[in-house]
């Protein structure tokens, strides 16, 4: 992204920051006070923002938050709600196994680790909370593709059996990867159990596997069908 670009982007963001709580419209003056922005950019902004669904024109043509906005309220409610129910499991499967857990959702072409708890040992796999990450080349990017319907004899080998376990695209680390699905059927994303093969052998993984079937179903009878 250009420095043109990024700046757009922060004048946008500002406009949307703009919004006092309790107010709900401002004029383009209010928001050029507001913001700082010359009326001319700041109108063009606002266009922008209101096609895309972030603003809306009220019966005075008063500018105010737009339907995107409630959208990515009610994204992030489900996230936040998600994370009372994902991370405990996630510590009790950490404690369980010993090893590094953690909970991806695919993002069209990405893989994003939403939520990690770290294993307790000093050396271990390591994939940081937040991160985005290619889907390919790796055990539960995999089982996202699988389970998103994705077409090819190995995926369809991977839904058949319900999980993965293979050596993990970091050298020397080993991962067991089941889906998480809804009621419906849907998926709601993947757990994964990463560590280091020297010490998350294939004893290991049958113990681990069983636990992470177990606590996807609880999951799954969680999230929204």
């Amino acid at each position: 992204m250009s420095k043109t670009d990024s700046g757009t982007v922060r004048k946008a963001l500002g406009i949307l920051d703009a919004f006092p709580v309790g107010q709900d419209a401002l004029s383009l003056t209010e928001l050029s006070s507001r913001t700082r922005i010359h009326k001319s950019t700041l109108l063009r902004l606002c266009r922008s923002l209101q096609q895309a669904g972030f603003l809306s024109r009220d019966r005075n043509m008063g500018f105010q938050l737009g339907p995107k906005i409630w959208h990515l309220a009610q994204v992030y409610q489900r996230q936040f709600h998600a994370e009372e129910v994902v991370r405990p499991r996630l510590q009790v499967l950490r404690d369980r196994t010993g090893e590094s857990a953690s909970f991806y959702i695919r993002d069209n072409d990405m893989r994003v680790c939403l939520f990690r708890e770290n294993s307790k040992h000093a050396i271990r796999h390591h994939v940081e909370q937040g991160a985005r990450l290619p889907l390919t080349d790796s055990v539960v990017g995999s089982v996202l593709l699988a389970f998103s319907g994705e077409r090819g004899r190995a995926l369809s080998k991977i839904r058949q059996r319900g999980y993965l376990i293979d050596r993990g695209n970091q050298p020397y680390t080993a991962s067991v990867a089941v889906p998480v699905l809804t009621l419906g059927g849907d998926m709601a994303g993947a757990l994964v159990v990463s560590g280091l093969e020297s010490r998350f052998r294939a004893e290991h993984h049958r113990k681990a596997l069983d636990i992470m079937l177990e606590i996807s179903r609880e999951l799954g009878e969680q999230f929204p069908k």
